[in-house]
């Protein structure tokens, strides 16, 4: 995909935004963050995996998050960076995504994506690197879809939720932000195999 110049006016501007058949172009923001969920994992509790942060990905869950990867891909959606919460089945996901992307794409770890974590921390360890313009924030809920509605001013009652495998892409003139970011697409992991 070749990538035009930033828009210089407003960057948030809707005339600026090229479309495809299967949704906005991505690349065409100074910043977009993709959020998605881990994959299906192993059923908590029980014998095998005591420890919730452990739990790793099941046969089904692989397969679907590489179709996933699949549709990621079939959208434009570029990154160069990948942010995971360091449990099991978020790296697992995560490394499915960067595998498929083709690339070297660089990975860190942020222990504010774990369940029950900070916002604001995401918020400031992304900021840290802000020169990092395309980024997939591997997660958890009801974390992640917090921080995405409150990333586009949507507020703490919106009703966004992700399926495990979903995801969306939220595009930003700066970061970190001082105005809302503009929700691009939210998809269900259903119509994201269905892209691939």
């Amino acid at each position: 995909m070749v990538r035009g110049p930033a828009p210089e006016e407003s960057p948030l501007a809707p005339e600026t935004k090229e479309k495809t058949d299967a949704g906005q172009k991505t690349g065409r923001w100074p910043y977009e963050l993709c959020f998605l969920r881990h994959g299906i994992a192993v059923t908590r509790g029980g014998g095998a995996f005591p420890d919730d942060s452990k739990r790793p990905l099941t046969p089904e869950g692989k397969k679907k998050m590489k179709e996933i990867a699949q549709g990621l891909l079939r959208l434009g959606f570029e990154v160069d960076w990948v942010v995971s919460s360091p449990l099991v089945r978020a790296v697992e996901t995560s490394e499915i995504i960067a595998d498929s992307l083709g690339r070297n794409v660089s990975m860190d770890f942020c222990d504010a994506l774990r369940p029950g974590g900070s916002a604001e921390e995401v918020i400031a360890f992304l900021a840290r690197h802000s020169s990092r313009r395309r980024v997939l924030i591997v997660g958890h809920e009801p974390d992640l879809s917090a921080l995405a509605a409150r990333l586009i001013g949507a507020g703490r009652n919106s009703n966004l939720a992700f399926k495990k495998g979903g995801c969306c892409l939220i595009a930003f003139g700066e970061f970190p932000p001082k105005t809302p970011g503009e929700l691009i697409w939210w998809l269900t992991p259903r119509v994201l195999r269905k892209l691939a």
